[in-house]
């Protein structure tokens, strides 16, 4: 399947996992950061690797959330 053929439902539940790994990555680079090369384990590393893995997956959930919405045909909106 490729990946400009996957659905919404698709997309949004990959967000989810890609939240989880990046974060969670952000976290294991920052406190190896802290721990390896400044001489003890110092927490904020820790906290702007995961920042840093949380922005990166929100842009891309976000970018492709978008492409796919943009891409449809757009509905006119009736008041009934």
């Amino acid at each position: 399947m490729n990946k400009s053929d996957r659905g919404f439902e698709e997309r949004y539940s990959a967000c989810f996992t890609d939240f989880a790994l990046k974060t969670a990555t952000g976290l294991l680079i920052g406190s190896m950061f802290g721990g390896f090369f400044l001489r003890g384990y110092k927490r904020w590393p820790m906290y702007i690797g995961g920042g840093l893995g949380f922005g990166m997956a929100y842009s891309n959930c976000e970018n492709s959330l978008n492409s796919f919405l943009l891409s449809k045909e757009p509905r006119p909106c009736v008041i009934k």
